[in-house]
Protein backbone atom coordinates (compact mmCIF):
# COMPACT_ATOMS: atom_id res chain seq x y z
CA UNK A 1 0.00 0.00 0.00
CA UNK A 2 2.45 2.46 0.79
CA UNK A 3 5.00 1.98 -2.42
CA UNK A 4 1.36 3.03 -4.50
CA UNK A 5 0.18 5.78 -2.27
CA UNK A 6 4.48 7.36 -2.88
CA UNK A 7 3.13 6.40 -6.71
CA UNK A 8 0.41 8.48 -6.73
CA UNK A 9 1.55 11.10 -4.50
CA UNK A 10 -0.45 10.69 -1.29
CA UNK A 11 1.00 10.19 1.73
CA UNK A 12 0.25 7.68 4.91
CA UNK A 13 0.51 8.65 8.02
CA UNK A 14 3.57 7.05 9.59
CA UNK A 15 0.73 5.39 12.69
CA UNK A 16 -1.14 3.98 10.18
CA UNK A 17 -4.13 4.59 7.97
CA UNK A 18 -6.79 3.99 10.73
CA UNK A 19 -5.27 8.10 11.41
CA UNK A 20 -6.52 9.27 8.02
CA UNK A 21 -9.69 11.12 7.80
CA UNK A 22 -13.05 9.90 6.04
CA UNK A 23 -12.06 11.87 3.03
CA UNK A 24 -8.68 10.73 2.86
CA UNK A 25 -9.89 7.21 3.06
CA UNK A 26 -12.24 7.73 0.38
CA UNK A 27 -9.07 9.43 -1.57
CA UNK A 28 -6.98 6.53 -0.69
CA UNK A 29 -9.51 3.97 -1.88
CA UNK A 30 -9.94 5.95 -5.06
CA UNK A 31 -5.82 5.53 -5.86
CA UNK A 32 -5.84 1.64 -5.16
CA UNK A 33 -8.77 1.43 -7.53
CA UNK A 34 -7.21 3.37 -9.85
CA UNK A 35 -3.91 0.81 -9.80
CA UNK A 36 -5.96 -1.87 -9.78
CA UNK A 37 -7.40 -1.06 -12.90
CA UNK A 38 -3.69 -0.23 -13.93
CA UNK A 39 -2.31 -2.84 -12.87
CA UNK A 40 -4.10 -5.50 -11.38
CA UNK A 41 -5.99 -7.50 -13.70
CA UNK A 42 -4.63 -9.74 -16.26
CA UNK A 43 -5.15 -10.71 -20.33
CA UNK A 44 -8.64 -11.85 -19.02
CA UNK A 45 -9.64 -8.98 -17.04
CA UNK A 46 -9.75 -11.13 -13.62
CA UNK A 47 -7.38 -10.10 -10.71
CA UNK A 48 -3.92 -10.87 -11.07
CA UNK A 49 -2.11 -11.60 -8.20
CA UNK A 50 -1.15 -7.75 -7.67
CA UNK A 51 -5.02 -7.50 -8.08
CA UNK A 52 -6.17 -10.13 -5.01
CA UNK A 53 -3.91 -7.91 -3.53
CA UNK A 54 -5.25 -4.69 -3.90
CA UNK A 55 -8.45 -6.04 -3.46
CA UNK A 56 -7.67 -7.56 0.32
CA UNK A 57 -6.64 -3.64 0.79
CA UNK A 58 -9.12 -1.99 -0.30
CA UNK A 59 -11.50 -4.03 1.42
CA UNK A 60 -9.68 -3.45 4.54
CA UNK A 61 -9.61 0.67 4.40
CA UNK A 62 -13.08 0.00 3.34
CA UNK A 63 -13.99 -1.81 6.47
CA UNK A 64 -12.11 1.11 8.20
CA UNK A 65 -14.65 3.99 6.88
CA UNK A 66 -17.59 1.50 8.15
CA UNK A 67 -16.43 1.41 11.81
CA UNK A 68 -15.82 5.03 11.51
CA UNK A 69 -19.07 6.44 10.67
CA UNK A 70 -21.33 3.93 12.77
CA UNK A 71 -18.90 4.74 16.11
CA UNK A 72 -20.02 8.55 14.68
CA UNK A 73 -23.51 8.09 14.28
Amino acid sequence: MFEIAAKRSFQLPEDGVERLAEHERGLLIDLLLQEFSATGLGSDDEPNQRGVGIEEIIDVVGSMADQSRASSD
